[in-house]
C-alpha cells in the first residue's frame, strides 16, 4: 500500500532542484542576446591553387613498327638503352622484301621500253594510239609498285626518330611480325617531361597554357619541382569526363622515370572575385550547402545566410551567395543562433 508521506519529500525536492537550475539550461540552444565576435566578409581577387595527381611522362613518346609484315631478322637495343638519332634499332629478314623490289624493278624496266617501242611504232603510224596510251598506262603502274617496293624496303628498317631511349621493346628476334605491329616504346630525350592530369570543368576554365605550377613526387620527397602548364584539352576525356591539362617540369637535371606518380597544384594566372570567411563561421554544412549569420548592426538581429562552399582553405572557406562586400558575420557564438536572433557583440575585427 502506497505511503502518501513518503511522496512529499520527493516532490519538494524536485521543486528545490527547479528553483536552482538554470532556467536557460532547459531551454532550446537556440537563445537571445547572445554574445557573439563579428567579422567582415573578404571580397577580394585571388589565385586558388587547382590540385590534382597524375603520372610522369616523356614529353614526346613513340611506338616504332614495321611498315610490312615479315619475320624480325634482328634487334639491335634493349630497354633502357640510349640511342642516337638515325640509328638502326631493328630490321626485318629482307629476303623476300628484297625479291619483290627487284620484281617491280623489272617489270617497270620491261614497261619502259615497251613505252619507248610503242611510242616509236606510233610516231610512224605502225600502231593506234589506243595501243600506245596501254603502253603509257603499264609503264605508269610500274613505276607506281616500283615506288611502293622502295618505300616498303625503306621502312624495313626501324631507325631512331631522334636522340632518346627505349622505354619499352615489345618483341624479339625471330617473331614474324604484323605490319604497324609495335616494336619499341621511345622516348625523345630533348623534350623534356610531363605530368598529365584530368580536371573537372570548373577547374579546366580556371586554366591556362603557362600557368605556374608546383610538382611533388614520392620518389624525390625532399625535391618541389616546378613547371608550368604546356597544353590544356579542348574536350573531354571520352572515358573519364575530364578534360587534360599537361605540365611541364623543370626535372633539375634529374632523369625522371616514365610512370612516376606526381602531385601538382597549378596556380591559375586568372584571378576571381570570391568571398571568403572564416572557417568558424560555417554553420550546418549539408551537401556543400551552408548556413551563415549576417549582422544587422541597426536592429542587433543576425540574417541566416545560405550559401555554397566551393574550397576549404587553411583558415578560411571560400563561398558563393547573396553576400555583399560590406556585410559582417558571426565568428564565434553561430551555433547558438537562428535567423532573427538578437546578440550583443562584444568583438569587431
Amino acid at each position: 500500500m502506497n505511503n502518501p508521506s513518503l511522496k512529499l519529500p520527493a516532490i519538494l525536492m524536485l521543486m528545490l532542484l527547479l528553483c536552482c537550475f538554470p532556467v536557460t539550461c532547459l531551454a532550446a540552444d537556440y537563445r537571445d542576446n547572445i554574445a557573439v565576435t563579428v567579422v567582415p566578409v573578404k571580397y577580394e581577387r585571388r589565385s586558388q591553387p587547382i590540385k590534382n595527381s597524375g603520372r610522369v611522362s616523356n614529353k614526346v613518346e613513340s611506338r616504332l613498327s614495321f611498315k610490312t609484315s615479315g619475320l624480325i631478322q634482328h634487334i639491335g637495343v634493349e630497354e633502357g638503352d640510349t640511342v642516337r638519332a638515325g640509328q638502326i634499332l631493328a630490321t626485318l629478314d629482307l629476303e623476300e622484301i628484297d625479291a619483290r623490289q627487284k620484281r617491280a624493278a623489272s617489270n617497270h624496266e620491261k614497261a619502259a621500253m615497251d613505252l619507248e617501242r610503242f611510242s616509236r611504232l606510233f610516231d610512224n603510224l605502225l600502231v593506234s594510239l589506243q595501243v600506245k596510251q596501254d603502253a603509257q598506262t603499264a609503264n605508269d603502274n610500274t613505276a607506281a609498285e616500283l615506288q611502293i617496293a622502295n618505300f616498303n624496303r625503306k621502312l624495313s628498317v626501324i631507325r631512331a626518330p631522334a636522340e632518346g631511349h627505349i622505354l619499352k621493346r615489345y618483341v624479339e628476334s625471330d617473331e614474324l611480325i604484323q605490319s604497324g605491329q609495335p616494336v619499341f616504346l621511345i622516348a625523345a630525350s630533348r623534350q623534356g617531361s610531363v605530368v598529365r592530369i584530368g580536371l573537372i570543368d570548373k577547374d579546366i576554365v580556371k586554366v591556362a597554357v603557362g600557368d605556374s605550377a608546383k610538382i611533388v613526387m614520392d620518389a624525390y620527397p625532399d625535391i618541389q619541382f616546378s613547371g608550368s602548364v604546356s597544353e590544356v584539352a579542348l574536350g573531354t576525356d571520352s572515358g573519364v569526363g575530364t578534360f587534360e591539362v599537361e605540365v611541364m617540369i623543370d626535372a633539375q637535371g634529374l632523369s625522371l622515370r616514365s610512370g612516376l606518380i606526381a602531385r601538382v597544384e597549378i596556380m591559375p594566372a586568372s584571378q576571381e572575385l570570391q568571398y571568403y570567411v572564416p572557417i568558424e563561421a560555417i554553420n550546418r554544412v549539408d551537401n556543400g550547402v551552408a548556413t551563415l549569420f549576417v549582422i544587422n548592426k541597426k536592429s542587433a538581429t543576425v540574417k541566416a545566410v545560405s550559401v555554397e562552399v566551393l574550397d576549404f582553405l587553411q583558415d578560411e572557406v571560400v563561398v558563393r551567395g547573396t553576400l555583399s562586400s560590406t556585410d559582417k558575420v558571426i565568428k564565434s557564438g553561430a551555433s547558438y543562433l537562428r535567423h532573427g536572433s538578437a546578440v550583443t557583440i562584444v568583438d569587431e575585427t
